[in-house]
This record gives structure tokens, C-alpha cells and sequence, in this order.
């Protein structure tokens, strides 16, 4: 999609691109290795895409949240439910797009940030551990919401 937009965009004088990855990025994610790797991808391109583009006065961002009440966690009750870890979509959006231009990394939304502060505090061997604590506890949540879900 870039290819197509950023000529435009350039030819103009301005633009943005915002880039969707997740705070999964920024620590080994036990039971979702690929998907922590794979934003850790999304996030690398859009640093070089800022520096290469900024030139042209071209803002590239990148949003790194947490949880946010999407199609993705509704697996999860406990994800899905929860009004400290999973944001709704319109609250997230709403400040995700506020914050469009004022920096190159962004959670996107308060709770999230603060959850960032807080994990990036913890050593990385403590941080890996905690993880993979909630993601445990995530797939167990999912386990017996497939299983509750058969017996119906």
C-alpha cells in the first residue's frame, strides 16, 4: 500500500503513514513468538520509512499497543472484558489519532503506555517470565471457552 500512496505523497509535499504493530514487539513473547516477531518487523520498517521519508514531510508513526477490543482477542474473556487491558476500538482509535504526528512511537492510549513504562522497567528474564504467566493464562482462557462452547 505504501508503494502506491508515497509518490502521491511526495509529490505533494505531505502525508502519513501509520504502521500497526504492538508492544509485543519489544520482549521475547513466549506462545506467540511469530506474531512478537513479526511487530517487532513492523516497527523496524517504520523507523527506516520515517528517516528515509522524513524529507519530504512525511510522518510515519508506529503504534505499538496492548490489547485493544478487536476481532483478535475476542477468544479471551478475560481480554475482551476487561476495562483495564482491553481498550475499546473507539476510545483507541480516537487517541491513537490524536497523537498522529507528535512522535514515531506511540502505545496509543494512556493505559497503554503505562503498562509499557511498567514492563520495560522489569528486567528482560523477569519481563519474558510475566509474559508468558499471561499467556498462559490467556490460552487457558481460550481452552475452556472452546471447550464450554462444544458442550453447548
Amino acid at each position: 500500500m505504501s508503494r502506491i500512496v508515497i509518490p502521491q505523497m511526495k509529490k505533494q509535499g505531505k502525508g502519513a503513514v501509520v504502521n500497526i504493530a504492538s508492544s509485543a514487539h519489544w520482549i521475547p513473547t513466549p506462545l506467540a513468538a511469530v506474531y512478537g516477531a513479526t511487530k517487532r518487523y513492523v516497527r523496524s520498517l517504520s523507523l527506516a520509512m520515517e528517516r528515509e521519508l522524513f524529507k519530504y514531510n512525511i510522518n510515519v508513526q508506529c503504534v505499538e499497543p496492548w490489547f485493544v477490543r478487536t476481532e483478535l482477542i475476542q477468544f479471551s474473556d478475560i481480554l475482551s472484558r476487561n476495562k483495564y487491558f482491553g481498550t475499546p476500538v473507539d476510545t483507541f482509535t480516537r487517541s491513537a489519532v490524536f497523537i498522529l504526528g507528535k512522535t514515531l512511537e506511540t502505545t496509543g492510549y494512556w493505559t497503554h503506555a503505562i503498562m509499557t513504562f511498567f514492563g520495560k522497567l522489569a528486567p528482560e528474564w523477569l519481563a519474558i517470565r510475566g509474559f508468558h504467566f499471561i499467556s498462559n493464562y490467556v490460552r487457558k482462557d481460550y481452552l475452556r471457552n472452546q471447550l464450554e462452547g462444544k458442550e453447548n
